[in-house]
């Protein structure tokens, strides 16, 4: 397949951001308030970490899976179209059976549908950037696509907060996710595609190249930081930082976060367009993250804990904002796009199954919250290691 040489047109990036914030509202809404909740709710104080440790951990490997076979069968296929109506399907499907779910094994099965589902319009989503963005537009697409996750997370917790934990809050993320889909599936008119025949490239996959590689491993340990910060922040904020109302806070420090992470995030992506410069953004970020979360462990009270919040976001956006840009660059095969995308995805969703299963023992056993945050800013200067690597990027 080929790139079309064309920009594409405000329009379309509008419409593209709004079906990421859906897919992002789909994800992390529950993960931020309604998961937490209801792990609460069902296995009580004494193992609330536990079975949010399994439930985020199982939809976790799934997720694992699905995506680079979502990939792969994108390749394949004519269009992007179908796997993301299928996959947002799913999705969907999977957030009413959390909605109804009133025991474990049907809270595990909910979360693993919307964990496969939703990397259907995830490895779509992505696999456009190559297929429809020049090289010149992608740090700025791409830092949509980074940001649009962020504003997802702001979007499905305040609905978490505002319609109601517990099935109202299930349906409102229901509804969400599809109708922010409907602009870009009515506006895009994808470019020719000769799909249909692609064998799966394993031979690709299992040897993609030393750049790929390192880039891949910055995406999983600055992704793991994110996680290891989200996966607990309802926790540590009622259990460490003692606030009343750990609901209303979680959306307090996403907002800011939010705020601070879009800003950086469409500017950075703007400017390393301008530039033509990638890895000093990631450098930004791998620095601000390991001093907020540094923060989030030794000072755990509200007014830090929203400076942190501060610093994060802004370490956050200045990644994403050139994430895409580095990966999609990287590429070993045009080819191939969507199935090394998948792979490339296994970055983030990795970091959603590590996530659960280093933090429970840490926080229940091994030094608490602040031993967690610790590490977090270890792994996040272990991603700064790497980036001399990266030599495909300047």
């Amino acid at each position: 397949m080929t790139v079309t040489a064309a920009p594409v047109r405000r329009t379309w990036m509008v419409a593209y951001a709004l079906a990421m914030i859906g897919v992002a509202a789909g994800w992390f809404g529950p993960i931020q308030i309604l998961l937490p909740e209801q792990a609460a709710r069902l296995a009580g104080e004494g193992g609330k970490e536990s079975l949010l440790a399994v439930v985020t951990a199982v939809g976790a490997a799934a997720s694992l899976v699905a995506n680079p076979l979502w990939g792969a069968l994108s390749d394949r296929m004519r269009s992007r179209r179908p796997i993301f109506l299928i996959g947002t399907a799913i999705g969907v499907a999977g957030l009413l059976v959390l909605a109804l779910a009133d025991s474990r094994g049907p809270m595990i099965a909910g979360w693993v549908l919307v964990q496969v589902g939703l990397n259907g319009p995830l490895a779509a989503l992505a696999a456009m950037i190559g297929d429809r963005v020049p090289e010149r537009q992608r740090g700025t697409v791409g830092a949509l696509f980074g940001v649009a996750q962020i504003v997802g997370v702001v979007l499905g917790t305040a609905l978490a907060v505002a319609v109601g934990q517990g099935a109202p809050g299930y349906l409102a993320v229901a509804v969400a996710v599809p109708t922010l889909g409907v602009a870009l599936l009515l506006i895009s008119r994808e470019p020719a595609r000769l799909a249909d025949r692609v064998p799966i490239p394993w031979a690709v996959i299992v040897r993609p190249g030393a750049q790929f590689a390192w880039a891949w491993l910055i995406r999983f340990l600055l992704n793991l930081v994110n996680a290891l910060v989200l996966v607990y922040l309802f926790y540590y904020l009622s259990d460490q930082v003692g606030v009343g109302d750990a609901a209303t806070w979680v959306l307090v420090l996403t907002v800011v976060n939010v705020l601070f992470a879009g800003v950086a995030g469409f500017a950075g992506g703007v400017l390393s367009d301008r530039w033509a410069r990638r890895k000093v953004f990631v450098l930004v970020a791998a620095v601000v993250l390991a001093a907020g979360t540094t923060l989030l462990a030794l000072f755990p009270v509200v007014i830090v804990a929203i400076v942190a919040s501060v610093l994060v976001g802004v370490g956050w956006g200045a990644y994403v904002a050139v994430d895409m840009a580095v990966i999609t660059h990287v590429l070993p095969d045009a080819e191939t796009r969507a199935t090394m995308l998948g792979v490339a995805n296994i970055a983030g969703t990795l970091p959603q199954l590590l996530a659960p299963v280093i933090a429970a023992p840490i926080v229940t056993r091994l030094g608490g919250y602040p031993v967690l945050y610790l590490l977090t800013a270890v792994i996040a200067l272990l991603a700064l290691a790497c980036l001399p690597r990266l030599r495909a990027l300047s």
